[in-house]
């Protein structure tokens, strides 16, 4: 089942591309987000940020990433991201989702969203009380 949680704040439609930010330089994000991206005018990819500033750096190089964050903290209070999406292993799903929440973005987040139910059940709430967007990110559905 495809957790989605949308809240009342929702990035209003605008001329303004979509700007992503990417947590994390994985092997999943090309198929799952970067190439999407590309395929659009309104989509761009504003920052990468990894464990490894050299991977971000690398991965940014490779898929025309705008920015390179010095670490997660940093690319989820960027004024130019709209949205996270959060590829770190499922452990830190939540902590980072809740950020990126806090922070004002909408978050998509990898599979699984969560390792437990109450963890669910945390990111869920963090998305009502913030009025942001939380959704598990199930490409093939969409």
């Amino acid at each position: 089942m495809t957790a989605v949680v949308q809240g009342a704040n929702l990035r209003p439609m605008t001329d303004r591309p979509l700007r992503i930010g990417l947590l994390g330089a994985s092997k999943i994000a090309p198929m799952a987000v970067v190439e999407p991206a590309v395929a659009r005018a309104d989509v761009v990819l504003a920052a990468v940020a990894a464990r490894d500033p050299a991977r971000a750096e690398a991965f940014a190089g490779a898929h025309g990433v705008a920015a390179v964050a010095a670490d997660y903290a940093e690319l989820v209070a960027r004024d130019d991201v709209d949205l996270v999406y959060n590829a770190l292993p499922p452990s830190e799903h939540p902590r980072w989702s809740i950020e990126a929440l806090e922070a004002g973005k909408a978050v998509l987040c990898e599979k699984p969203l969560t390792l437990t139910a109450a963890e669910a059940k945390t990111m869920a709430d963090a998305a009502a009380r913030t009025g942001g967007l939380l959704m598990e990110a199930f490409h093939y559905r969409h």
